[in-house]
C-alpha cells in the first residue's frame, strides 16, 4: 500500500523552489566577489553576462535535484496526461491571462519586454540575460505546481483556485517589492503579485500540463 505524502512536503518542495532564487546571493557574494574578485558593486556589462552564466549552472543543478528528489520519493510530478483535453473556453481564459502578463511588462518597459531588453545590449549580453530568465521561469514553475499540490492534497481534492500562484504571489511577488536593493519599490511588487496570480490560473487551465503551462508563463514574461 503506497505511503500518503503530506501536503507539507509538497509545500517544502514549493517554498524550496522559491529559496533557490536566495542562490543568487551566494554567487554574488561568495563565487563573484570572493573567488573571482568581481566589483559586484559596479558591474561591467560583461561582469553582468557572467553572472547570468553562473546562475544557470546553479539554477540547472537545484532544478535537476529537487525533480530527481521528487519523483524519487513523492512520485511527483507525474507524467502529463496527453488525453486530458483542454477546451476551448480554457485556451480564451489562458490568452487572456497572457494578454494580462504583456501588458504588465508593456508599463514596466513601455515597450514589449524583448525590444526593451535588446537595446544596449550585444548578442552574448542578450543571449546569458535570456538564458537566465528561462532558468528563473523554470523555478517560477516549480513554485506553482508544488504549492498547488499542496493545498490540494490539504483540502484532499482538486481545486480551480489558483493556489500555486497566490503561493507565488506571497512568495516571489513580494520578494519583488524590494529585490533591487534600492527600497521599496510598489510597482515592481504589484505588478509580480498580479503576475503571478495570472501565471496560477494558467497553470489549472492549461489541464495542469507543465510543458504548456510553462510555455506561456515564459512567453508571457519574455517576449
Amino acid at each position: 500500500m503506497a505511503t500518503e505524502i503530506r501536503w507539507t512536503k509538497y509545500l517544502w518542495m514549493s517554498l524550496l523552489s522559491f529559496g533557490a532564487f536566495m542562490l543568487e546571493y551566494l554567487s554574488i557574494f561568495v563565487i563573484e566577489f570572493i573567488l573571482l574578485h568581481v566589483d559586484i558593486w559596479n558591474y561591467t556589462p560583461r561582469q553582468r553576462s557572467i553572472h547570468c552564466i553562473i546562475m544557470v549552472f546553479i539554477w540547472a543543478i537545484f532544478i535537476k535535484i529537487i525533480l530527481f528528489f521528487s519523483k524519487k520519493y513523492y512520485h511527483f510530478p507525474k507524467r502529463e496526461n496527453k488525453e486530458n483535453t483542454i477546451y476551448l473556453k480554457s485556451w480564451v481564459v489562458t490568452f487572456v491571462c497572457f494578454i494580462g502578463c504583456k501588458i504588465i511588462t508593456f508599463i514596466d518597459w513601455h515597450t514589449l519586454k524583448v525590444i526593451g531588453e535588446v537595446q544596449d545590449k550585444n548578442v552574448f549580453q542578450f543571449c546569458t540575460q535570456y538564458l537566465y530568465y528561462i532558468f528563473e521561469m523554470m523555478l517560477v514553475i516549480l513554485i506553482i505546481i508544488y504549492g498547488q499540490k499542496a493545498i490540494e492534497t490539504f483540502k484532499k481534492k482538486e481545486s480551480s483556485i489558483p493556489f500555486g500562484g497566490i503561493i507565488l504571489a506571497m512568495t516571489w511577488g513580494l520578494w519583488h517589492f524590494m529585490s533591487r536593493g534600492v527600497g521599496l519599490e510598489i510597482w515592481n511588487g504589484i505588478s509580480t503579485i498580479i503576475f503571478s496570480v495570472l501565471c496560477g490560473v494558467m497553470y489549472l487551465k492549461l489541464n495542469r500540463r507543465y510543458l504548456y503551462s510553462y510555455l506561456f508563463i515564459a512567453m508571457g514574461y519574455l517576449l
